[in-house]
């Protein structure tokens, strides 16, 4: 839509929508939808250059962010006064009133503005100044605040009032180029033609096909033949544009877990290529240990290969002033690191890619909830980074649920050691309410991640389940690791916690 698309929009839309009581916005992909009893104004910035039109499809407003929140407070009992475009560019403004018991009247203005793929939205009140503002930085983006409150308002500097008669080659340029007439008898004709459409409620829009898609215009094209005139009623219902649809909870956790094995999967790759052959460190061992004990005095020396056939010749790197069979013990132990970490490096990289493996094959097929609703173990859990000092998580029971590991204890010894050396403080701890049983955690990314009710339930229903209860159903209280501390003189997995929150669950008969 170009600037003459716009104003002919604006022009329609106010002989329709003026003195209509504004009942509230909603929001839209790239703008805002504005609602009155007669019709659901579009307007949306990200619909290049500028989208202005009823949506006759739309039913129940969504629910107001932080940013459409405080516009629609404001523009809480105010009337359309008027819908223009007062300058010759992609701007249009709709002014609004409110008129008080008093008799005192309140003017408001909302201003939409979109310069290829920028838009910005503002309030405006009587003098001007801008009371409230978004912007949007790119067509995908989200809205986010545009300028500082009690800035005036002003137009870009090349814009001109929107007001006949215009220059010749002014006029032109708020002509789509695509559509410009080249011959000056077609653009005298084309101006002639817009001047003259003063009736908004007459058959003013002409459609054709161009290239096999249609053309709504509110002028005749003169380059594309005879056109059909259409009311503005139907020109202006455009459709709206697809919004692209917000993966679940579920779905949105098991991307993080593919990505977060992804990427260390592809760590435990670049430590293997880190760690040399052990027989490489073996044989320089053994060479250093054939010469006669003494202090190198460079950093390189040469020593026969005693492993070779042909008599190759080593190049040892070595450090001066330290004895050469004190530097090939160290070689040795070299070896012994180099194939222990080979050895644990590829038994945890064959784990992890048999879990990304199964959570790909789970998401492609549409099987999440039966992939991860199991209270049984289906598959290997995340492993975590080889670290030294990391606590050992294994020997526990396991299960994944929408995307988060769930461990728990078989017996005291074990919930003792997975709630206070294995799990994170920012973990979550699950466990039956006033009666023994097994300590389960909820292993998260970090203290921000945010677990989905759905798998709180399933979790409690585990700790449950693993419980001394034989009830149907029962109390599971769950807080984060931090809170949890070992009972003053109690044994093994007795513990104190606070700060708890307690839900409510029925017990699995079939999982029994």
């Amino acid at each position: 839509m170009d600037t003459l698309q716009l104003a002919a929009a604006a022009r329609y839309l106010d002989s329709q929508l003026a003195q209509q009581a504004i009942q509230g916005i909603s929001d839209a992909p790239g703008g805002i939808y504005l609602h009155t009893a007669k019709a659901h104004l579009a307007l949306i910035v990200q619909r290049a250059p500028l989208g202005l039109w009823q949506d006759p499809a739309f039913h129940k407003p969504g629910a107001l962010t932080t940013w459409s929140s405080p516009l629609n407070q404001r523009l809480a009992g105010f009337r359309i006064q008027r819908i223009h475009v007062p300058w010759a560019d992609r701007i249009v403004r709709i002014d609004c009133h409110r008129v008080h018991i008093s008799k005192r009247v309140d003017q408001i203005s909302l201003i939409a503005e979109c310069f290829g793929g920028r838009g910005n939205i503002a309030l405006l009140d009587e003098a001007q100044h801008i009371r409230w503002a978004w912007r949007w930085d790119n067509l995908d983006g989200k809205a986010a605040p545009r300028f500082l409150p009690g800035i005036v308002y002003a137009p870009p500097e090349d814009s001109r009032p929107f007001a006949p008669p215009l220059p010749t080659t002014a006029w032109l340029r708020r002509v789509a180029p695509r559509y410009r007439p080249q011959h000056t008898a077609d653009q005298e004709a084309m101006q002639e033609a817009w001047s003259l459409r003063s009736d908004p409620c007459a058959s003013w829009w002409r459609q054709a096909v161009d290239a096999d898609n249609p053309v709504v215009y509110p002028l005749p094209i003169f380059d594309l033949g005879p056109m059909r005139e259409i009311p503005a009623q139907e020109a202006l219902h455009f459709v709206q544009p697809a919004a692209h649809p917000q993966p679940s909870a579920q779905e949105r956790a098991f991307t993080q877990q593919r990505e977060r094995l992804q990427r260390r999967i592809q760590k435990m790759r670049q430590d293997i290529t880190r760690w040399e052959d052990p027989e490489v460190y073996r044989t320089q061992a053994f060479a250093l240990f054939a010469l006669p004990d003494a202090m190198p005095s460079a950093t390189h020396l040469s020593a026969p290969d005693h492993t070779s056939v042909a008599g190759a010749t080593l190049t040892i790197t070595v450090t001066p002033g330290k004895s050469l069979h004190r530097q090939a013990q160290w070689y040795m132990q070299q070896a012994q690191r180099s194939q222990r970490a080979q050895r644990e490096i590829a038994t945890r990289l064959q784990k992890a890619e048999h879990l990304l493996q199964h959570l790909t094959t789970a998401t492609e097929d549409g099987q999440i909830e039966s992939a991860t609703g199991s209270s049984t173990p289906t598959g290997p859990a995340p492993v975590r980074s080889a670290k030294k000092g990391t606590p050992n998580d294994t020997g526990f029971n396991r299960t994944v649920i929408g995307g988060f590991t769930l461990l728990w204890g078989k017996n005291a010894k074990e919930n003792d050691r997975l709630t206070f050396r294995t799990a994170k403080p920012w973990d979550l701890w699950f466990h039956i309410q006033d009666l023994g049983g097994s300590h389960v955690v909820l292993c998260r990314e970090n203290s921000q991640t945010v677990v989905p009710e759905a798998v709180l339930t399933a979790v409690a229903r585990i700790a449950l389940q693993q419980s001394q209860s034989r009830a149907i159903s029962g109390e599971v209280d769950w807080t984060e690791i931090r809170h949890v501390h070992r009972k003053p003189s109690g044994g093994p997995g007795q513990v104190i916690y606070r700060h708890f929150q307690s839900i409510r669950v029925r017990r699995n008969v079939s999982g029994n």
